[in-house]
């Protein structure tokens, strides 16, 4: 099993999307790019983050929707029982956003990674160096520090893109490369609820077959691999980065002005 563990908890939309509201780097951007600058770095960062704000939104209402839907109304309907006031609402709007639910998951992934790339380009204030990674992808600028270059004064910087954001290499950038926009793989998708106590959330499902090409070689084998997609845990992983991007950008403007 590859990509995103359970969350261990029942998703509650309201709280996330005002977690979520709450752009972890907005007080780097007001010391890195005080002025305003149409069309510059600080501007194209704040249309992604508006993009993939809505989108995150969407996706985790369709993922609740989803997930009441089937663990109540599915299930009067299955057995020819009768609606009551609140299952009908419910399934009325289930009906309405079901035919979206792949495409809204989809989006949401799409808007992660252009980001991802927006954040990376706000690492042009403190990185210097001969030698510079890219600053349009996030996938060549950590591929950059994992081919052992680094920047004088910014190894812990090295160390972070290293090791701690393997959530971008399985689920994000192998999905939506692999199995999303280039021909991959053969697989399956599928949707389902991982648990129907404490985990209260939907997984998009991806059933690779055979010898799967994974970011990990030694994880390869024989047997079917399978990925999972969690919306709600993507929103935690894409807000670990930024929350750690603005603190060590802040501290390294301090010490390069």
């Amino acid at each position: 099993m590859e990509g995103h563990a359970d969350t261990g908890k029942r998703l509650n939309v309201r709280r996330e999307v005002r977690r979520i509201a709450d752009d972890p780097l907005a007080g780097y951007l007001q010391r890195a790019y005080p002025d305003a600058d149409p069309g510059g770095a600080r501007q194209r960062y704040e249309e992604a983050y508006r993009l993939y704000f809505l989108a995150m939104q969407r996706a985790l209402e369709q993922v609740s929707t989803t997930v009441r839907f089937r663990k109540g109304p599915y299930y009067v309907l299955k057995y020819g029982g009768k609606y009551g006031p609140r299952q009908r609402k419910l399934a009325k709007k289930y009906w309405r956003l079901v035919p979206f639910l792949e495409l809204d998951i989809v989006t949401c992934l799409l808007q992660t990674r252009i980001l991802l790339d927006r954040t990376i380009a706000l690492s042009r204030r403190f990185l210097q160096g001969p030698q510079l990674p890219s600053f349009t992808s996030f996938a060549h600028h950590k591929k950059f520090f994992a081919s052992g270059k680094r920047l004088r004064g910014h190894s812990s910087y090295a160390q972070y893109m290293i090791h701690s954001t393997s959530w971008f290499d399985v689920p994000i950038k192998f999905v939506r490369d692999k199995l999303l926009v280039h021909q991959g793989p053969r697989h399956f998708r599928s949707f389902g609820i991982p648990g129907w106590g404490a985990e209260d959330d939907l997984v998009w499902y991806f059933l690779l077959q055979g010898e799967a090409p994974l970011v990990r070689p030694e994880k390869r084998s024989a047997s079917p691999t399978v990925i999972r997609l969690n919306v709600l845990r993507l929103s935690y992983d894409v807000e670990s980065f930024p929350r750690w991007f603005s603190e060590y950008g802040t501290k390294a403007l301090g010490q390069h002005p």
